[in-house]
């Protein structure tokens, strides 16, 4: 039999690719136009994924055994890693099995491959059940081919192709917290969302129902496993043996400014009441900016206040630094030893290392997750959300325990309202974080919360006085090594009380004014005039910041308790990790 050139023309529609074809008996050929449009056609409970195709492709001239294609990719444009089909519908396909199909992926392999579907109205699905994590192109070939298989090709006059291909969700939709404006939880590799019960209890949280409510001080959890090739179902117990980190989710916010902290020095003599004030939130993902209405542009360096007056909001700058949607922050202090780190509820943190080891313990701990060492713009935004109506909004309670165990707090009887204060390890002093008691040492005051952000061990912070290395065994040339997002850099300071080389954000010097009196040992200590927390910026000689205070610290400890430290291995000193997401 003669094999006849056919002409086929196909057309690709704007929002999603149509195929058209039409024949004659001289040429097959193939035209698909698009005009460079970028189109979202599915997103559902801010998952979006992004169909992309290309201008133009031209085939011309072909016959049975020859083939056109047509390239297309899908980007993921939410917060979270999700799972699409790829389909094909409205098809008429009067060529029956003699038009063919493979689709390829970026490497040239073959995901799909069959006859063209037969004509019908609804959805036939080339590929299924496609994995993609956020911000992440995938991109496809796909090729048709016209086939000469056993029909006389006179038979196929007058016949056409035309379709259109797109995608769509493979899995329900996920919960989200219309709260967060789109600051939800981003679930990045070996992260397991869960729920904590009141007494400890974890479980694998399905995310396709409610896992966290921030209107009502729930607080988004997930944990890293001892060995993750362990699946869990949903709401199944994940036993404590197999987990081996807590962290906590601090969605990207904007804050109201209430004190542009640009005082210096201290004033001598006690203050008659404290000027503590509920901390007003609000959620999402776009930055602040001058040009907006009671806005303003984070400055984001030491001493700068740029265009920011109080009463503005500004987008807090540890999500700025760190181009995060929020970030995943340990909920203890960090546990187990420097080669192998872990964040441990009811353990003793790690302490006596030199900032230098800290830092890069914590960068190497999850590099695939952009873990770090926390920053002090990073403990000002946990800070900052714990006293507004979204957290404990009050002081967090110390953690006491003089064993230096992780997620403690102070029992009622235990006075703390000065310094020393009460401290042991006996259940009428100190009781765990999975108690009534415990719960008030969380920045939610329920288990949600992350801990130990007052007393336990004083925490280490990847902060320091400009061009001042003091004993943490980094110079400049081993710190700029790093980007310079994994720390904070403050200008150089004249004395501890020099408060207004601050970083708005970062709950120092905004925190002021600072009062200078004695404790009940008769010493005298700046603290502020929040919850009398101790109260001193960093200088030549300590250059590095410490924050939170210890267990025995009492009312000096806290969560706005800011000092001083050379950044040389101490035993009363920790640190924190933090995962950008």
């Amino acid at each position: 039999m003669n094999k006849k050139k056919v002409i086929v023309p196909i057309v690709a529609s704007i929002l999603t690719l149509g195929i058209l074809t039409g024949v004659s008996y001289a040429y097959f050929s193939a035209k698909i136009t698009e005009n460079n449009k970028t189109e979202t056609i599915m997103k559902s409970n801010e998952l979006g994924l992004t169909f992309t195709g290309v201008s133009e492709i031209n085939a011309n001239s072909m016959i049975p055994g020859d083939s056109f294609t047509k390239t297309f990719s899908v980007e993921n444009t939410s917060n979270r890693a999700v799972t699409y089909n790829i389909y094909m519908q409205n098809i008429t396909n009067e060529f029956n099995e003699d038009l063919v199909y493979t689709l390829s992926d970026d490497n040239g392999e073959v995901v799909a491959e069959t006859a063209l579907p037969t004509t019908n109205t609804g959805k036939s699905y080339l590929k299924t059940n496609v994995e993609i994590e956020s911000g992440v192109t995938k991109n496809y070939t796909l090729k048709i081919e016209y086939k000469y298989l056993d029909t006389p090709q006179d038979d196929y006059q007058g016949s056409t192709f035309k379709a259109t291909l797109g995608i769509d969700s493979a899995q329900n939709a996920i919960y989200t917290d219309a709260t967060l404006n789109g600051a939800d939880p981003v679930l990045k590799d070996n992260l397991v969302p869960v729920n904590i019960a009141n007494d400890g209890t974890v479980t694998k949280a399905n995310i396709e129902e409610e896992w966290y409510n921030y209107e009502r001080k729930n607080w988004a959890n997930a944990v890293v496993l001892v060995d993750d090739s362990v699946a869990y179902s949903n709401n199944q117990t994940i036993p404590e043996e197999n987990i081996e980190s807590y962290f906590v989710w601090i969605p990207k916010y904007s804050y109201e400014i209430f004190n542009l902290g640009t005082t210096d020095g201290r004033i001598e003599e006690t203050p008659t009441a404290s000027i503590a004030k509920e901390i007003n939130i609000k959620f999402g993902l776009t930055n602040t900016i001058d040009s907006n209405s009671n806005e303003c542009t984070t400055p984001m360096t030491s001493g700068a206040s740029g265009n920011c007056s109080v009463g503005d909001y500004m987008t807090h700058p540890a999500f700025i630094s760190m181009n995060a949607n929020g970030l995943w922050v340990a909920k203890f202090e960090t546990t187990g030893d420097i080669n192998n780190l872990t964040v441990k509820p009811g353990v003793t943190s790690l302490k006596n290392q030199t900032v230098k080891s800290m830092f890069e313990a914590a960068y190497n701990y999850q590099r695939e997750n952009d873990s770090h060492m926390m920053k002090n713009t990073e403990w000002g935004a946990v800070a900052y959300l714990s006293h507004s109506k979204y957290g404990i909004n009050t002081e967090v309670r110390i953690n006491n325990n003089s064993g230096n165990l992780t997620g403690y707090g102070s029992t009622d009887s235990a006075d703390q309202s000065s310094y020393p204060a009460t401290s042991g390890t006996s259940s009428d002093v100190t009781l765990p974080y999975n108690t009534e008691t415990g719960y008030k040492a969380s920045t939610t005051g329920n288990i949600t919360g992350v801990y130990d952000m007052s007393g336990g061990s004083h925490e280490y912070m990847a902060a320091y006085r400009k061009d001042t290395y003091g004993s943490s065994e980094f110079d400049a040339t081993t710190l700029t090594t790093y980007n310079s997002k994994y720390y904070d850099e403050y200008e150089s300071t004249n004395n501890d009380i020099n408060y207004s080389k601050r970083i708005l954000g970062d709950a120092t010097g905004e925190i002021g004014p600072f009062y200078y009196y004695a404790d009940k040992d008769g010493s005298n200590r700046v603290h502020n005039n929040w919850y009398a927390d101790y109260s001193y910026f960093v200088y030549s000689s300590n250059p590095w910041f410490v924050r939170g205070g210890r267990y025995i610290n009492g009312v000096l400890a806290g969560q706005f308790n800011f000092v001083y430290s050379t950044g040389g291995a101490d035993s009363y000193i920790g640190f924190r990790l933090v995962l950008a997401g």
